[in-house]
């Protein structure tokens, strides 16, 4: 009788369960999927009819490869590095050098149902699906991720180069490693969805080696730096000398246009007096020379005429004299 009151009362206590806010609870019956709960409070046929498993649908989670964090805070610790976390983030470069390469992979799960069965098998205890503790629900689907993403990491770090994977690669390696094991895991339909893939540390595996690397980033971030100056002295030099240039251009063809147009208005000039010149050859003769030395004797100082007709007297005439003539009464 005591028996099957033990009985009974596991029964009932198995038909009641609680889905926690960030999980989904899908329901078996007789191993056949048959519902899924959301969070909350619910009740089942007792166990071994009914199974529920929870799966945690809107909680990320994280896995890290070549380390292990002690205590996450405001000052995270992390746990000594053991022989199992070396061999995870040793790794060969492209160049035949040796990294060590820390990273971190999050994940959420996206179908409840494929993350479940596709992968694996999702065997927990009895305890647990009678409403025990937290339990992972397949845990074939971590060890997948775990596998896969070793996998891509080492290929990836394989194919570059030491310096890539420890100054400008970085970044596209985790890009590429994200994309790689995503597809991976929709092969094998796991129902997972890879949020992000960030490398933690990079470095050489000994104090000496990372002391000379450290040194070499050094020089190759000062290379840059000076590379940067001298590319913004130069875009700040050359649009001033275009703007001179540009100046110079077009004062010039300013200036050409303006010879080119006195030119043109000269020679038409000359055009015409050639034209009067051919009707009446010695008036316009004379009209030239008159006109040419009017502008000749504009500009001279000092004048003196001399008459060749007058005799008997000098035949001066000084034009700039200030002396006044003495009329004589003669020649009246």
């Amino acid at each position: 009788m005591a028996a099957l009151a033990l009985v009974v009362l596991l029964a009932a206590v198995s038909m009641f369960y609680r889905i926690d806010a960030s999980d989904e609870g899908v329901i078996l019956r007789f191993g056949k999927k048959v519902d899924t709960a959301m969070p909350g409070l619910h009740w089942k046929l007792p166990w071994p009819i009914d199974k529920v498993y929870k799966v945690p649908v809107q909680r990320i989670q994280v896995m890290e490869f070549g380390f292990a964090t002690q205590s996450a805070g405001r000052r995270t610790r992390y746990a000594e590095t053991s022989k199992d976390d070396l061999g995870v983030a040793e790794m060969l470069t492209g160049d035949l050098n040796l990294g060590h390469v820390e990273w971190i992979v999050q994940y959420r799960v996206k179908d409840s149902g494929d993350y479940l069965f596709n992968v694996g098998g999702a065997e927990v205890a009895p305890w647990a699906l009678m409403g025990g503790d937290d339990y992972e629900a397949n845990p074939a689907v971590p060890d997948t991720i775990r596998d896969v993403s070793e996998s891509a990491m080492r290929k990836l770090v394989g194919d570059s180069s030491i310096d890539y994977v420890l100054t400008i690669g970085r970044d596209q390696i985790a890009k590429d490693a994200e994309t790689i094991i995503q597809q991976e895991l929709d092969g094998f339909q796991a129902g997972v969805d890879i949020v992000t893939v960030k490398l933690q540390t990079t470095s050489p595996p000994t104090a000496k080696v990372q002391d000379a690397f450290q040194e070499v980033n050094r020089a190759r971030q000062k290379k840059e730096r000076v590379v940067n100056e001298a590319q913004g002295e130069r875009n700040s030099k050359i649009p001033a000398a275009r703007g001179a240039k540009d100046k110079a251009i077009a004062e010039a063809e300013g200036y050409q246009n303006r010879v080119v147009l006195e030119t043109t208005g000269a020679v038409n000039a000359f055009l015409e007096q050639l034209i009067e010149y051919e009707k009446a050859p010695d008036v316009t003769r004379k009209r030239l020379y008159l006109e040419a030395m009017e502008k000749i004797l504009r500009n001279v100082g000092n004048k003196t005429i001399i008459d060749d007709s007058v005799r008997g007297v000098v035949p001066l005439l000084d034009l700039n004299s200030d002396i006044d003539i003495p009329n004589t009464g003669e020649g009246r």
